[in-house]
């Protein structure tokens, strides 16, 4: 992947176990069709976070097939859990996956463009959010991030995934097609931003497809 080599990521995924068999069990089909769900490294360090924080509003843009969602609503029982994700296919993946595992009432799923459904919660009076999970549309974090932190408490942690989109972000040697110009540059710009942003405390890490990490430390507006 660019960030580590594949016997380091083989070393450390020796060591993950799913939180349960039905967890394991969506993951491995997640992973035979190719879904774009949370690597395992990704997990445990998530699984990390979420017990410092104890998080219970959990704001999730990039819904996919309702992997992460359901994982957040296993690993952390007391939250509420919000997950947007605009395409209408993986929204009714997610949903009946949702369903199986018989969180309804705990995890809503909002169908529509990250920012927008963001601020349709905020108008409806839905925010003190703890927790942000980012895993969507690359070129659109700042975006997204933006429309979050007017529905978060003060101190809440982001979490952006993939902000080192298999070593992109870092050069362009990575990208010798040139195929994927706008989402380097949007990334970089991204980074820049929540590095130097003094709302944002941020550290960057190579943890899967590479993690941000950030605490909302003021308002926002």
């Amino acid at each position: 992947m660019n960030i580590t080599n594949d016997i380091v990521t083989s070393y450390i995924n020796r060591h993950y176990e799913p939180l349960n068999d039905e967890l394991g069990a969506l993951r491995a089909m997640g992973e035979a069709d190719r879904v774009p769900i949370i690597l395992k490294e990704t997990e445990q360090c998530l699984s990390f976070l979420l017990a410092l924080k104890q998080p219970g509003r959990i704001l999730e843009i990039g819904t996919a097939i309702g992997y992460s969602s359901i994982y957040f609503a296993h690993r952390c029982p007391q939250a509420e859990i919000y997950t947007i994700e605009k395409d209408e296919t993986a929204v009714q993946a997610a949903r009946h996956n949702i369903a199986a595992f018989g969180l309804e009432p705990r995890i809503h799923s909002c169908f529509g463009d990250g920012q927008e459904q963001i601020e349709k919660l905020r108008d409806a009076g839905i925010d003190g959010f703890d927790f942000v999970f980012i895993d969507a549309a690359k070129s659109h974090y700042k975006r997204f991030l933006d429309a979050a932190l007017s529905v978060c408490r003060k101190d809440a942690l982001i979490v952006s995934d993939n902000i080192l989109q298999k070593g992109m972000t870092v050069s362009d040697q990575y990208d010798p097609q040139k195929k994927h110009k706008t989402n380097i540059k949007k990334m970089r710009e991204y980074v820049d931003y929540i590095c130097s942003s003094r709302e944002l405390e941020t550290s960057l890490l190579s943890t899967g497809d590479g993690l941000a990490v950030s605490i909302f430390r003021g308002e926002h507006g």
